[in-house]
């Protein structure tokens, strides 16, 4: 076990201009034209006022941590050799409604210093040819 590789996220129409970004080292968020809302996902109609316009924005890629978990099993191939793991919900600073999913690569002998509160910058992982965000502590 643990040979598996890490699943690669799929691009779709909606969330391209995500993933290409993060190719580029910027983490882009779709921003509602209309209330200004910054969507922590990508999305057709905006959860506020139902606008279906958006442009892509870039944000500084910090926040700060909401909630966090620790996984210390897992069945999702490709991640049984990196448990424990920490996923968190990361409030991004533009916009304190935005709250993203995303991983924080933290090493277990720091797992001590992981706090609600804790400022976080983003990161990016190369799987293959994607580029994937996550987030680590600003210490």
């Amino acid at each position: 076990m643990g040979s598996e590789e890490k699943a690669i996220p799929i691009a779709d129409e909606v969330s391209h201009p995500y993933w290409v970004a993060a190719r580029q080292g910027r983490l882009s968020l779709q921003q509602c034209e209309n209330c200004l809302l910054i969507a922590a996902r990508p999305r057709v109609v905006c959860p506020r006022c139902q606008s279906t316009e958006f442009a892509w924005t870039d944000v500084t890629g910090t926040g700060t941590i909401h909630s966090f978990t620790i996984v210390r099993q897992t069945t999702a191939p490709g991640f049984s050799d990196e448990t424990p793991y920490v996923v968190a919900y990361v409030q991004v600073t533009e916009d304190s409604t935005c709250i993203l999913l995303a991983n924080l690569l933290v090493h277990e002998d720091r797992f001590d210093s992981i706090n609600v509160g804790a400022p976080v910058r983003v990161v990016f992982e190369n799987r293959h040819d994607v580029t994937v965000p996550q987030f680590e502590l600003v210490m």
